[in-house]
């Protein structure tokens, strides 16, 4: 598993300590969000698109899993990326936008096009 933290900042150069102390309580597994995200990428964007591996990312904010969203075909298999939902870790809430909805279309439809699907 991968833990990303958002909220460090590095230095451009120098010495860098980081001490992190986190406190979550993960009631929802990384596969339950992946399946989450799937079925809501799914059913309101895509047939074509599903979540991938989580990552579990700690910010200001607290712990979420952030989500690959990727294009698949039957014919092609994976073609890519085309954007990322995170998932509450408690509540297993997407944290979803118009903006990333938004964003996730248009990726998804230049993968297509370009993927000639």
């Amino acid at each position: 598993m991968t833990v990303t933290l958002e909220m460090i900042k590095p230095p451009d150069v120098g010495r860098m300590d980081i001490h992190v102390r986190l406190a979550a309580n993960i009631r929802v597994a990384a596969d339950v969000a992946r399946r989450r995200v799937s079925v809501f990428v799914g059913d309101r964007i895509a047939d074509l698109l599903h979540g991938e591996s989580p990552t579990l990312v700690v910010s200001e904010a607290g712990a979420y899993w952030r989500v690959p969203v990727v294009l698949s075909s039957r014919s092609w298999g994976r073609i890519g990326p085309v954007g990322v939902i995170d998932v509450d870790v408690e509540t297993g809430e997407l944290r979803i936008s118009d903006e990333i909805v938004a964003g996730i279309e248009r990726n998804a439809e230049r993968f297509a096009a370009s993927a000639a699907l």
